[in-house]
């Protein structure tokens, strides 16, 4: 499938990035009732460090384009509190995209980027009721690090680049 990845725009493409960031947590949590405390009004504080982040080259925000449409999000950057670790914020695909073989050319996007950035692996942290999420990084290699202690939910998730 003929996927394409152009960095987001926040200035043309925000809405639907917020718009999948809800998703996403509602995937993770079962609701997004303290999303709006994570992402400001109107997903403020989200868009700032959005703005602040588009020339750092350490972070990366990319939209995921199929034939003319956005069908997915990923947020990463090349850095993490581990030595040569990046760190995933956002594996996101639409709904009819999921379980089709697309999230292996994601992954792969990701790993390549993270790889030409000099990290040896990365870090992610993922719901421990995101059974899909977690049986999907699983079959591409993740295996469980330990309990994220920001949340008692998230565990963290790390791989090691061959």
């Amino acid at each position: 499938m003929d996927i394409q990845y152009k960095k987001i725009d926040p200035n043309s493409n925000f809405s639907r990035a917020l718009a999948f960031r809800q998703d996403s947590f509602v995937c993770s949590f079962g609701s997004d009732e303290e999303f709006w405390k994570e992402v400001g009004e109107e997903g403020c504080t989200y868009r700032d460090k959005m703005e602040q982040r588009k020339d750092d080259e350490a972070w990366c925000y990319y939209h995921v384009w199929h034939a003319g449409r956005i069908i997915g999000q990923l947020e990463f950057r090349s850095f993490s509190d581990w030595d040569k670790l990046g760190y995933v914020h956002l594996f996101y695909l639409i709904p009819e995209y999921r379980g089709i073989g697309i999230f292996d050319q994601l992954h792969r996007f990701v790993e390549d980027r993270l790889i030409m950035a000099g990290c040896s692996g990365a870090v992610l942290s993922a719901s421990k009721t995101n059974l899909p999420a977690l049986k999907v990084y699983e079959r591409h290699g993740w295996y469980w690090l330990g309990p994220n202690p920001r949340h008692a939910m998230l565990d963290f998730y790390r791989i090691d680049f061959n």
